[in-house]
């Protein structure tokens, strides 16, 4: 499975870094599955997906995308990578799950738009569920952004799965049923969720 990278400027350094949390090589691992980093360039996207034999992609969450009101720690080239990720995703039938900056960025990549949202970062809080989604009517999830997938901003292509108590979209599936987004970090969980595991390995068509 190749998962996208934050990216982090070094202060005093003329360094910009990939990072990926550590934990999702032992959440890729419980699902039988090899983490596989991406790098944001040279490599084209395309390239990266049919050299290395994908067989899914995660985005993963950090940095703020770059359309997001007020964004901040942006990274252009991350932005360009997962807009190429998720054509090719689309267009070649590849599953794709974005967790969340890797969400929002689907949402916008496919014509939705995102907003600021309060008292959602470093919380735990209750969703609500669709009836077709794989989680208990109220489930409880981590919580750690304040940019949000506003209910009517969801891109057209997209339905809602999941949204918090204040409405904002916290899962959604794309029309085709190979595209899924949620707020939340199953990778943050410990020790990880099954009810996590269950739904990424399906999602990822495991």
């Amino acid at each position: 499975i190749g998962l996208t990278q934050r990216v982090d400027a070094v202060p005093g350094r003329d360094e910009r870094r990939d990072g990926l949390d550590q934990r999702w090589h032992g959440l890729c691992a419980e699902m039988d599955a090899m983490a596989v980093p991406l790098p944001n360039g040279p490599v084209t996207a395309a390239d990266l997906v049919n050299s290395l034999g994908l067989h899914a992609i995660i985005l993963t969450g950090g940095n703020d995308v770059g359309a997001a009101p007020e964004a901040a720690n942006v990274a252009p080239e991350r932005d360009l990578l997962e807009r190429d990720l998720i054509q090719i995703c689309l267009e070649d039938q590849v599953p794709l799950l974005g967790i969340c900056r890797g969400m929002q960025m689907i949402n916008v990549a496919l014509g939705g738009r995102l907003g600021r949202v309060a008292g959602h970062a470093g919380v735990d809080h209750m969703v609500s569920t669709a009836d077709e989604a794989p989680w208990p009517k109220n489930w409880r999830v981590n919580s750690y952004h304040d940019i949000s997938v506003p209910r009517d901003g969801l891109a057209p292509s997209l339905r809602r799965l999941a949204w918090s108590e204040d409405g904002h979209v916290e899962a959604f599936v794309h029309n085709d049923g190979r595209c899924h987004g949620i707020m939340w970090h199953p990778e943050r969980e410990a020790p990880l969720r099954a009810a996590d595991l269950a739904f990424m390995a399906q999602a990822l068509e495991l």
